[in-house]
């Protein structure tokens, strides 16, 4: 029997809800869900509360309207390269990513909608990655768009892309995958007929896992032996953003 959803909090950029030890950050609204200052310090919010919940056992991410998360907020990073905006939202958003890296319990992204660029990146962060079959993507867009990517964001793809091929169509082809592309290609790990469907399982198999009762400090110690790469360099932050000259955005 499912249980009910209760809600814990909202913000301007998302809500939170547990159904038993099963906590559900939705990315509200119909917009792309883009990645900017305030967004970000809302969903890092989000996760401080389950971090901080002794009965968090795993949690789902997932998305209303079309799109999982477009990335970057490339609009706010152009209208503030003057104030330093790229070192901004590269220090919140690589410390998103750390986040969801080092948090002590299984996470699971319900796709409910197209991910690119740095939401693609996002999207690979979580422990396991459940995908609507419909028109919805996952897309590295950078090459298309002429810029350059980080190598905190390299780190992530490299570790969570598992093999040599499906790596070179993500990054040096720009392959916009479909849901059940990306499940052949190994890096979604189901895939279902629709985002009610999708969000079902992805809770149900958040259940499943959060029954295990896993210690904390023992399942952030092992994810960060499993990807070692990834955590170092969102932590170092020793690559800068940068917007390149030419760039089609």
């Amino acid at each position: 029997m499912e249980q009910q959803k209760i809600v814990l909090n909202e913000w301007q950029s998302c809500r939170l809800e547990k159904s038993g030890r099963v906590y559900i950050l939705t990315l509200t609204g119909k917009d792309e869900h883009l990645f900017n200052p305030a967004s970000i310090d809302d969903i890092v919010a989000a996760l401080k509360t389950i971090d901080k919940s002794p009965d968090a056992g795993a949690l789902v991410i997932t998305n209303e309207g079309r799109y999982f998360s477009n990335g970057l907020d490339l609009k706010w990073g152009k209208k503030n390269l003057s104030s330093s905006g790229l070192t901004i939202i590269r220090e919140k958003f690589d410390g998103l990513l750390c986040f969801m890296m080092k948090l002590g319990i299984p996470t699971v992204a319900a796709i409910c909608g197209h991910g690119s660029g740095s939401g693609f990146v996002f999207a690979l962060t979580h422990d396991y990655r459940f995908m609507n079959d419909g028109k919805e993507v996952l897309y590295m867009s950078e090459l298309d768009h002429g810029m350059y990517m980080p190598r905190s964001f390299t780190s992530v793809v490299r570790s969570k892309i598992p093999t040599p091929n499906a790596l070179r169509e993500v990054m040096l082809k720009a392959r916009k995958f479909r849901a059940s592309e990306a499940f052949d290609s190994g890096f979604v790990d189901g895939v279902y007929v629709d985002s009610a469907k999708t969000l079902e399982a992805a809770i149900l198999e958040a259940g499943k896992l959060a029954s295990r009762n896993w210690k904390r400090d023992s399942y952030a110690n092992l994810r960060a032996r499993a990807f070692p790469e990834a955590i170092e360099e969102l932590e170092a932050q020793r690559d800068p953003y940068v917007w390149t000259l030419g760039s089609k955005l």
